[in-house]
């Protein structure tokens, strides 16, 4: 929820119950001055009344507002609510009657008078309406001033919203934000101007130490290697070409690992330039490649070609990407096995058979992931990585003993 909906959601619920408390005090307040004013107008009604009777004059008998009737009765007055049918209304009234007991000029007189009550359910619809005008008018207005401060105090704030949304580490550019003129936005700003300022030169530092130090480690491995092969070819007894040999193997993981992450690097930085490659063309060539390993496995691949799936890629990237696969199929397949490649125009599939169980689909893609007692290392998370700084989607499936590996454009399903 935005703010401004939220701000304003809270101020509508605290002027409903503020007006809704008002509706009450309201009717208590009109009712105890319309009985006050009326119970006012019959005592001032009942002293003319008397006044006149006093004067021997002759008290006009208008039902149902005045009626003087001779008594013998006396007694306080009183003041009672009754329901009386009015013939020129017809209809039932509620009526304010006040009853008092007079001895005039030696006479008794029984006094009633009578005015017509506001009755309770005209009093709280009049309160209501009005309450109800006065909220339609206050969300009205309310609606009214948030759009217009919308498009003009929150401007400058969508504006600098939409330029963090579009802050890249990658393009290696300052955050510039608009002064909005409002010292809270303003301090965020500068805050949040600050931080971006602090992750752009870590991550800067961070690359370049990266790329410094992969160049660096790469260079006295290569040194390594080729000391410890020329050492291999020498005629050296067998326990101590076993230990060199073992060192060799070492070496050479540590080299291929240190090339891996160089190669994870450039990929995350952007350093290999797009263009248009049709996986088809690319495919039969890295399959022959493979062959002497394939047949060597015992395994044999299956290309079945339903389109024609062009990415945009670089072609070292789409090589990359197209061997890590076939790889991981290679290595992680049964003898016998089959690896199945499916291509149409918006999907490259490779499956194969290996443990009877699924894989872990969080981690499948992550770094160094093991899978039964073989390491999954570096392989999935580079093509994991090449898919998804290419708007490709890579995900892992288990059907039918099989595991698969489906490459498909964002927005496309399988």
């Amino acid at each position: 929820m935005k703010l401004l909906h939220k701000i304003n959601q809270r101020y509508l619920i605290s002027s409903a119950i503020v007006l809704l408390v008002g509706l009450v005090i309201f009717y208590f307040l009109i009712n105890n001055i319309a009985s006050r004013e009326i119970l006012e107008g019959l005592h001032a009604s009942e002293t003319r009344i008397v006044h006149e009777l006093g004067k021997h004059e002759t008290v006009p008998h208008l039902y149902p507002l005045i009626e003087v009737k001779p008594t013998s009765k006396t007694g306080p007055a009183y003041v009672k609510d009754t329901t009386i049918f009015d013939p020129v209304e017809k209809e039932n009234e509620v009526f304010k009657e006040l009853n008092t007991f007079r001895k005039i000029n030696g006479q008794n007189y029984h006094i009633i008078i009578r005015a017509l009550a506001v009755e309770k359910k005209d009093i709280v619809s009049s309160i209501f309406l009005s309450i109800a005008v006065i909220f339609l008018l206050l969300v009205g207005t309310l609606y009214f001033i948030n759009k217009k401060t919308t498009a003009t105090v929150w401007l400058p704030f969508y504006q600098n919203l939409a330029i963090l949304k579009k802050f890249s580490l990658k393009e290696n550019r300052k955050v510039f934000l608009h002064q909005t003129g409002i010292t809270e936005f303003d301090e965020l700003n500068k805050a949040v101007s600050g931080l971006t300022e602090k992750v752009r030169a870590d991550y800067l530092s961070l690359k370049e130490f990266t790329e410094n130090a992969s160049h660096e480690i790469q260079t006295p491995l290569s040194v390594i290697l080729m000391n410890l092969e020329e050492i291999l070819q020498q005629n050296l007894p067998e326990k101590e070409l076993t230990k060199i040999y073992q060192a060799y193997e070492a070496a050479r993981r540590l080299s291929s690992l240190n090339s891996h992450l160089l190669l994870l690097t450039k990929i995350e930085n952007g350093q290999f330039e797009a263009e248009n490659t049709v996986l088809n063309d690319v495919i039969p060539l890295r399959l022959e490649a493979f062959q002497p390993l394939i047949k060597s496995a015992g395994l044999h691949a299956n290309l079945v070609i339903k389109g024609i799936f062009q990415v945009k890629m670089h072609k070292v990237l789409v090589d990359i990407l197209i061997n890590n696969l076939l790889s991981n199929a290679i290595k992680h397949n049964r003898k016998g096995g089959e690896i199945r490649i499916t291509i149409s125009e918006n999907l490259l599939e490779v499956c194969n058979p290996g443990i009877p169980e699924p894989l872990d689909e969080k981690e499948i893609f992550n770094r160094f992931v093991k899978k039964g007692s073989k390491g999954l290392g570096l392989g999935l998370a580079i093509a994991k990585r090449i898919c998804d700084t290419h708007h490709l989607h890579l995900r892992y499936a288990f059907a039918e003993n099989r595991h698969c590996f489906t490459v498909t454009r964002e927005g496309v399903g399988r």
